[in-house]
């Protein structure tokens, strides 16, 4: 199994500087993720001029929340070019048409659709024109949903998308993942991957395990920091240690062998072989108790047994060799 694609979600963990964004992007880069994420949007184009009624964020207004985690525009050229060079891929979360324009004109590598986007079908249709590689979270999203996303998608031209499966709580809760949906996403033919909202690497683990091909999980400098998504973004060294996590989970699962595998050559001598325990002589008759089935493997396979009664030995024999098949006629 190949490692998975991890992306480290920056959203607004910048806190309006940008600065600590391009702190971000490095922090990412030490823990080992693959790429950075950022969302763009203006807070007109996302939400109403209303209050939130529950949730996390119940009490603040919609579009007072959006202006305090919005990316400005003009950071991301800037932002794009220093992940770049130092090896990382950036790329954004686009909530609206002209925000897929604007990335265009970057040269976005991927395109994410966040979860309660994946009902915003036209935005779907701009992201796949693109041609780029698709990513699409589906949490809350019915399989009617994903399969109607899905349909869009193609039929703009997409080729490549990963299906995000995703409990929408902030933070959630590792109980509430239901990670055998990420199987039943399979037998539908998805690609699949797991958008992670809980401080936990269980459910990151068990997800490569079942299949995941990307991971996302939020990214912060410091919880204490404060922000909207600090709640459930990972540390630093958080993130390092889910993404080594996740690293070694695909390489436990690898892929399905058989027999002695190379790790296991020098434990090979424990199975058992046919052992003499009696001396015998040349033209001897052998019975069952002249033979026992010992370790080391140093004898023929205990599977002969039956066959090496009533053979003749070639030549004397004393008792504690193991006993393979040129020993007989």
């Amino acid at each position: 199994m190949t490692n998975p694609f991890i992306i480290a979600e920056i959203s607004c963990n910048h806190l309006g500087d940008k600065h600590r964004a391009l702190d971000l992007i490095m922090a990412a880069k030490t823990a080992g993720a693959d790429a950075v994420k950022f969302q763009m949007y203006t807070p007109s184009e996302i939400a109403a001029d209303v209050i939130i009624e529950s949730g996390p964020w119940a009490g603040k207004n919609y579009r007072e929340l959006y202006w305090e985690g919005v990316t400005p525009l003009w950071w991301f050229e800037e932002l794009f070019t220093f992940a770049r060079s130092i090896g990382i891929v950036p790329f954004a979360s686009p909530f609206s048409e002209s925000a897929v324009e604007f990335l265009t004109e970057l040269d976005c590598p991927i395109y994410k659709i966040a979860s309660p986007e994946i009902i915003h079908l036209p935005l779907i249709a701009a992201c796949a024109q693109t041609r780029k590689p698709l990513i699409i979270s589906t949490g809350m999203a019915e399989l009617s949903e994903i399969y109607k996303a899905d349909e869009v998608a193609r039929s703009n031209g997409a080729t490549d998308i990963t299906y995000l499966h995703c409990i929408s709580a902030y933070p959630a809760n590792a109980e509430d993942f239901n990670l055998e949906t990420l199987v039943r996403m399979r037998n539908h033919n998805f690609h699949v991957g797991l958008s992670d909202h809980s401080l936990s690497n269980v459910a990151a683990i068990a997800a490569v395990a079942l299949g995941a091909i990307v991971i996302e999980k939020h990214l912060t400098l410091s919880r204490r920091d404060g922000g909207p998504d600090a709640k459930f973004s990972l540390e630093p060294d958080e993130f390092r240690s889910m993404v080594t996590a996740s690293r070694q989970a695909a390489r436990a699962m690898g892929e399905a062998t058989f027999g002695c595998r190379e790790s296991e050559k020098d434990s090979f001598q424990y199975r058992r072989s046919i052992w003499l325990v009696k001396d015998v002589e040349a033209g001897h008759v052998i019975t069952a108790d002249d033979l026992a089935i010992l370790r080391p493997n140093y004898g023929a396979n205990p599977s002969n047994f039956d066959i090496f009664v009533g053979m003749k030995a070639r030549h004397d024999m004393k008792a504690g060799t193991p006993m393979l098949g040129n020993d007989l006629e």
